[in-house]
């Protein structure tokens, strides 16, 4: 006898399959959870940032180290011809300057790359050249700037010459003053007054006449060679200066109160020349010592900084900052894979994804400091591109999906590349990026079903 049958109740209906299963992380839920997810991820990459800041840092004291033992960032003035006045009444000591009338000088720099440990410094020998002359002032002009009844002491009048620091001077560095070749001597053993010589001063003591004629002209010439640090400099004090720096080195960086009238820069070396005639500034003037001050000069400055090829500490600062970005684009990849309907995605996938993308910076640091930046960044972005294709592999086990995640962040990483090389149009190669890839996520969810979504 056949049973009866069911009385209809709901649990004995039979199923007509498995019930839909709602798309994991479209509610309210999981989408602030993404959010707590992402947030951590970012606070675990701020130590990495404090690793990137303290290398920098040690950078740093090593240029310090190197400006103390090979020679600092070298500032030279112009040389100039000093004379001892004194007042009879009050037995007082100063000294009248004079800038030359026509100043020429030429710099050849020999830079190298010296290292200690995984650590660079730019240091450089410097041949400088010096050419120009000198015209005495008359009476009434000295008269006029010190008063009326003062002692000038011709005969000590000294030529100096001041820099930052004296390292690597030659045996045959010397000065030539109308003719007479003249050896350089050290400012407290021809002056003989220690305060009158603070800081790293050359002097000759040229034969001078007691009363020379004014307007009298006398020529001169000089050789130095000086050894620095990263940058040199060269104040043109004088009323027809030009000034000419060379080296073999190709990224220089021209600074100074004046820019290069003329530069020659290629892959091998470069060459600037700068030219200035200034009439505001007189060039007689007074001062209680020899010394002259670096800060207010009487001239323009012209400098150069031989900057790294490739500053690595600067790129690697630059490319860490783009870790949120490389986190949010993957999210997104992710998120989109779920939207779409190819798979679901639990929330720790999503976590052990962002810290394959902020373990980045550490590695292009730990790369490229010994192997250089270009090399430590494609072996970088090589590694974690193999680890979260690897990672989104086993989480989507589909292959499309995968291709579609490891070529886009393959994209992304060669993209930053040319990104971080560029100088002038980076802010709007980067904005016009960031817009096109707006664009493209807005494109690719028009297929999504807000509203099934939200129920």
């Amino acid at each position: 006898m056949t049973a009866p049958p069911s009385s209809g109740s709901p649990s004995d209906v039979p199923s007509a399959g498995p019930a839909p299963v709602r798309r994991y992380g479209a509610g309210t839920t999981q989408i602030l959870q993404k959010l707590l997810i992402l947030l951590v991820t970012l606070v675990a990459g701020l130590p990495i940032s404090g690793i990137i800041e303290e290398r920098e840092d040690r950078q740093a004291g090593l240029r310090a180290e190197f400006a103390n033992s090979w020679g600092p960032e070298q500032v030279v003035h112009a040389p100039l011809l000093a004379i001892p006045y004194s007042d009879p009444a009050t037995r007082s000591r100063q000294y009248l300057k004079i800038a030359p009338e026509k100043l020429s000088t030429r710099a050849t720099l020999t830079p190298e790359q010296r290292k200690r440990g995984l650590f660079s410094a730019t240091v450089y020998g410097a041949a400088i050249e010096l050419t120009g002359n000198f015209t005495v002032p008359s009476r009434d002009s000295i008269e006029t700037l010190v008063g009326r009844g003062q002692v000038i002491h011709w005969n000590e009048s000294v030529v100096m010459l001041q820099a930052s620091d004296l390292s690597g001077m030659a045996t045959g560095d010397h000065a030539t003053w109308n003719g007479e070749t003249i050896p350089w001597r050290s400012c407290a053993e021809v002056i003989g007054r220690a305060g009158d010589c603070d800081g790293a001063l050359l002097v000759i003591r040229p034969s001078m006449p007691s009363a020379p004629a004014a307007d009298m002209t006398v020529p001169f010439q000089a050789t130095v060679t000086l050894r620095g640090t990263g940058a040199f400099s060269q104040i043109l004090e004088g009323r027809q200066t030009a000034a000419a720096i060379a080296a073999p080195w190709a990224t220089p960086s021209f600074n100074g109160t004046i820019l290069p009238s003329s530069s020659t820069v290629t892959e091998a070396d470069f060459e600037a020349r700068w030219q200035a005639v200034e009439y505001s500034r007189p060039l007689l003037w007074s001062s209680p010592g020899l010394p002259e001050s670096v800060s207010s000069p009487h001239g323009p400055t012209v400098s150069v900084d031989l900057l790294e090829a490739t500053p690595i500490y600067r790129m690697i600062s630059r490319a860490s900052k783009y870790s949120i970005f490389f986190v949010i684009l993957s999210f997104t990849v992710y998120t989109l894979f779920e939207l779409l309907g190819v798979v679901r995605i639990h929330i720790v996938q999503y976590g052990l994804l962002g810290l394959s993308m902020t373990l980045f910076a550490l590695l292009l640091i730990s790369f490229a400091e010994p192997l250089g930046y270009a090399a430590g960044y494609w072996i970088s972005a090589g590694l974690v591109l193999a680890q979260a294709s690897l990672h989104t592999a086993a989480v989507t086990r589909r292959w499309g999906a995968t291709l579609i995640f490891a070529a886009t962040l393959a994209a992304v990483f060669g993209f930053l590349y040319v990104l971080l090389s560029l100088e002038s149009y980076s802010l709007l190669v980067g904005s016009v990026a960031l817009f096109l890839m707006l664009s493209a996520v807005m494109a690719i969810t028009q297929r999504v079903d807000w509203r099934e979504q939200a129920s």
